[in-house]
């Protein structure tokens, strides 16, 4: 049996800011899936965990690398269903700064490259001000 999304108004948005730890990038990643429920267009349940899975990367990522070494600062998660367009794009954002553990970095690394694998558009852009994750779905297959 295949659990499926229900269908909700668009363009519908969740924005939602948290400290970047790990406990609450877990209740990010909690809300967008309960969003998704609500809000999303039918999806099939494998779908619905591209994206839940995708994001859970960007987050963990956040809540790990972005502020190493300082006082932790926010995670910002914006998710958006445009109907029209049959497509859920999520920003994930940070204001840190990109820093790998040298002494896990070999046995690591495959985050960027999953999220890559599941979304239909991904980018990464770092900068001074911090991180920004996009990861956009295309979801006009999973319409019932």
């Amino acid at each position: 049996m295949t659990a499926m999304c229900e269908r909700g108004a668009t363009p519908t948005q969740l924005r939602r800011t948290r400290p970047a730890d790990a406990r609450h990038a877990s209740s990010l990643r909690c809300e967008l899936d309960a969003w998704l429920k609500d809000a999303a267009p039918s999806l099939s349940e494998y779908r619905c965990a591209d994206v839940l899975l995708g994001v859970n990367e960007a987050l963990a990522n956040c809540a790990e690398h972005a502020y190493r070494g300082r006082a932790n600062g926010d995670i910002t998660m914006h998710a958006t269903y445009d109907d029209a367009a049959h497509r859920i794009r999520v920003r994930i954002s940070d204001r840190g700064r990109w820093r790998l553990n040298s002494v896990t970095q070999r046995n690591r690394g495959r985050g960027i490259a999953l999220m890559h694998a599941l979304a239909d558009h991904c980018t990464v852009d770092r900068d001074g001000d911090g991180t920004t994750v996009l990861l956009d779905y295309d979801v006009a297959g999973d319409l019932r």
